[in-house]
């Protein structure tokens, strides 16, 4: 879905909101009202898709404030302390987003509602403007070193999209930079004719609303948290064929073209690589070689699948190579697991005993380390903890694979019976 997509079906949604506000209470003005309700939906759709995966806007605040370390040193100690609360922080930010789009469709705290909601949309710019401004910052320096920036590179930039909608959109940073704009001056315009709309119902039902939708609201956001998300917006969805979603067969290979910079008596021209010969033999000089993108290669779906031994042996075409099933015990962070979690997947895998399944954990930790939890019922693999988290947010988790497709994924805290996965295996 393209932006333009996202924001025709938000304000579709929004047209059938000032409908049916306006049958409860008639507008004050007709432009305000939708105004008032177009935003409104943006902020409950945005947040909602976020809570359908809180875990996923843990991992994005995580991602910027390790950028931040880099990029603004001067405040490492308040990026650290913010690393250190991202789980809290972000189910506060999505909380606060859904409850906040409600209040301003019921019209509820009418002055407070407009103003956080000003707060939470400068501070989405800030992010959105920072994330698309380093595509001009080279690896190597720094934010401030202006003198260091070079012409926009979309590899350049640190991060790569503002998780401002979740997996269920991914906008690029210039996008989420300009919607965020947009929307700045619609709550600025929404601020100033405040006067012009009011509640949509009577005082006690629409605050009595305003708390059974908010309390609503958090529980469904910690049911998200202590189990896998409801929907699955990721590459590493139910179903998928792990074999297709990891390989580059049929995709884009991108275009480069090389050029060389080239010296001859203080002249200096940028000639490409079929005539370098011809200058070469005209006494002209190599200065300097040039590798301009044309077109960037298209990624698999499923990218940094590389999963490698102690030894550091690359093991990805076995692993998915096996014909049959596989259980995979997904472990990001095996230190941070909750152990009570690896016994029962242990338990579970261990009550399977044919030879013809294969058992292996997967994680970002030191094997040895990671090894210590398994009651010797499998060993573990090394996977980069980005591709281990989009595939399983559980940790520790459990993904059934056969023949290369990923068939169920489960939270340590909601596993099957051994008789349910035996009939799902079958």
């Amino acid at each position: 879905m393209s932006l333009y997509q996202l924001i025709g079906l938000i304000a579709l949604i929004a047209v059938g909101v000032s409908g049916v506000s306006a049958f409860l209470s008639k507008p004050q003005n007709w432009f305000v009202h939708y105004l008032r309700n177009f935003l409104g939906v943006f902020f409950v759709f945005s947040g909602v898709v976020k809570a359908i995966d809180p875990i996923g806007t843990q991992i994005k605040m995580e991602e910027y404030f390790t950028v931040f370390t880099v990029h603004f040193p001067f405040l490492s100690f308040l990026w650290e302390i913010l690393g250190s609360m991202a789980f809290a922080f972000s189910i506060i930010m999505i909380v606060l987003e859904i409850v906040l789009g409600i209040s301003l469709i019921l019209g509820t705290f009418k002055k407070s509602t407009l103003f956080l909601y000003l707060a939470i949309i400068l501070f989405f710019t800030v992010l959105t403007g920072f994330s698309f401004l380093t595509g001009y910052v080279p690896d190597g320096a720094t934010f401030f070193e202006f003198s260091q920036w070079t012409e926009f590179k979309e590899t350049q930039r640190k991060v790569t999209d503002c998780g401002c909608f979740g997996e269920f959109v991914k906008l690029k940073p210039f996008e989420s930079f300009i919607k965020d704009v947009v929307l700045t001056v619609l709550i600025l315009l929404l601020i100033v004719l405040a006067g012009k709309y009011k509640l949509i119902t009577k005082k006690g039902i629409a605050y009595g609303l305003l708390a059974i939708l908010s309390i609503a609201t958090i529980l469904f956001t910690f049911r998200n948290v202590n189990n896998l998300p409801i929907v699955d917006f990721r590459a590493y969805a139910e179903g998928t064929d792990l074999r297709k979603c990891t390989s580059d067969e049929g995709l884009d290979p991108g275009e480069r073209v090389v050029k060389f910079v080239v010296t001859k008596g203080g002249e200096e021209k940028t000639v490409g690589m079929n005539d370098f010969g011809k200058f070469s033999k005209d006494g002209w000089e190599y200065k300097d070689r040039i590798d301009e993108v044309i077109r960037e290669p298209e990624l698999p779906k499923c990218k940094d699948f590389l999963i490698n031994t102690d030894d550091g042996d690359q093991v990805q075409d076995q692993v998915l190579g096996h014909n049959g099933v596989s259980f995979w015990v997904n472990s990001y962070d095996a230190t941070t697991a909750d152990k009570d979690g690896f016994k029962r997947i242990n338990d579970l895998v261990g009550s399977f005993n044919d030879a013809s399944i294969k058992k292996v954990g997967l994680t970002a930790t030191e094997i040895a380390k990671a090894n210590s939890y398994t009651d010797d019922k499998y060993e573990f693999y090394n996977l980069d903890a980005t591709p281990i988290k989009t595939m399983n947010r559980s940790n520790p988790g459990l993904s059934i694979v056969k023949d290369g497709v990923l068939l169920k994924k489960y939270h340590h805290n909601h596993l099957p019976s051994k008789e349910e996965l035996a009939t799902i295996i079958k």
